[in-house]
Order: structure tokens, then C-alpha cells, then sequence
């Protein structure tokens, strides 16, 4: 069963951090408009949009047992 959410592209998921949230995370050292960091907070954001998409299957998929 293929997944309906489409892959939201690296400019996407940043756009998407209200400047509210990018302030607080800047005060614990991820600064968003650093290349290094903004890198590792998408590949944070993908691997947690993988694993609900993999919970949403599975879920799907045990419903229809």
C-alpha cells in the first residue's frame, strides 16, 4: 500500500518553523540559517514523518485482520 503523504522538500520543512519556534530552538544552540544545523533539523523532520508514515501502514494494515 503506497503512502499518500508526499515528500515535503528541505525549503518546505523550514519555511513551515514559525519564527516563535526557530527563536526557542536557537536558544538551545540549532540555528536554522546555519547550513549544518538546518540539514540535521530536515533529516530530524523526515525520519519522523518516515516513522508515522510506517505507524499509519501498520495501523491500516492490522485493521484488516
Amino acid at each position: 500500500m503506497t503512502s499518500h503523504r508526499r515528500d515535503r522538500s528541505a525549503a518546505e520543512i523550514l519555511r513551515s518553523v514559525p519564527p516563535r519556534d526557530r527563536a526557542q530552538m536557537l536558544q538551545f544552540g540549532l540555528d536554522l540559517d546555519d547550513p549544518a544545523d538546518a540539514a540535521l533539523f530536515v533529516s530530524g523532520v523526515r525520519a519522523a514523518d518516515d516513522a508515522i508514515a510506517a505507524q499509519e501502514r501498520w495501523e491500516r494494515e492490522n485493521a484488516l485482520r
